[in-house]
């Protein structure tokens, strides 16, 4: 099949996917909520900060998988990027963790705009205050080779084990670009020790962690709609060194040229 027939062939069947992965994020979404339902305490906090704050926050789903991957892997050094209702989600897993004789966990969540971070330090509850720490640091342009994206300025050195990654807010301050998020890559290759990362819906950052990290660490969930990666170390986030294009020749029509990476063994 050539041509316009092609062309329509090829939009109808991405139109279809799409519509069957919206169905699988609802369904989803109502999965999670219904378990979440079943944690009370849980429960009331999530919709008593909901009714007092104007940011929308995360999915359902993403909460649950939050809250479940904290109550697997009982993180003691908790990154978030972006704090909100998955400030207290990611909290209450790490009280639970405790409780549980794993011991005491923290949660350090990074936030670059002042009234945000002000919003979420007057509605967390008092009694997550000592295992919380709501850092202010404006967000930066940066760099990974050949990928700009978008950094905190200042995050506090920790031996980090679990991330969640859902900000900063993805604008560049030089020019307004879109980028990607940096951070994640910065803190694992600082990380002698295995870390797990849920990073949240964006596709350019989905994109470049896959090409640092490649798909068998950087798993993309079309249900979910979540990114889901490691455990991962420095010597995962390797270099890339051939950055080439290749052209995918046509004698007839257009011809595409497309970026072919490898990455370093270092």
């Amino acid at each position: 099949m050539h041509g316009i027939g092609a062309e329509k062939a090829s939009g109808w069947m991405t139109r279809f996917r799409w519509a069957i992965a919206e169905r699988m994020v609802s369904a989803e979404n109502r999965r999670a909520r219904e378990r979440l339902r079943k944690i009370p305490d849980l429960w009331r906090e999530i919709n008593d900060y909901r009714e007092q704050s104007e940011v929308t926050g995360a999915s359902w789903s993403d909460y649950w998988q939050l809250y479940s991957a904290v109550r697997k892997y009982h993180p003691r050094e908790v990154l978030e990027f972006g704090p909100g209702i998955s400030t207290l989600v990611l909290a209450y897993a790490l009280k639970e963790n405790e409780r549980d004789g794993h011991g005491a966990g923290r949660l350090t969540s990074m936030e670059d705009v002042p009234e945000w971070r002000d919003d979420v330090l007057k509605l967390l509850p008092a009694h997550y205050q000592d295992c919380v720490e709501i850092v202010f640091s404006p967000k930066v342009d940066g760099y990974y080779r050949m990928f700009r994206g978008v950094q905190y300025e200042r995050i506090p050195d920790r031996p980090y084990d679990f991330i969640f990654s859902d900000g900063p807010e993805r604008h560049s301050n030089v020019n307004g670009d879109k980028l990607f998020d940096l951070d994640l890559i910065h803190v694992v290759r600082r990380s002698e020790r295995p870390v797990r990362a849920l990073v949240d819906n964006h596709y350019l950052t989905f994109y470049v962690f896959q090409k640092v990290f490649g798909t068998e660490l950087a798993r993309y969930s079309v249900r979910h709609r979540l990114m889901f990666i490691g455990p991962v170390c420095r010597s995962d986030a390797r270099y890339l060194r051939k950055e080439n294009f290749h052209a995918d020749i046509r004698i007839f029509g257009t011809t595409e040229l497309k970026l072919r990476m490898a990455r370093s063994s270092i």
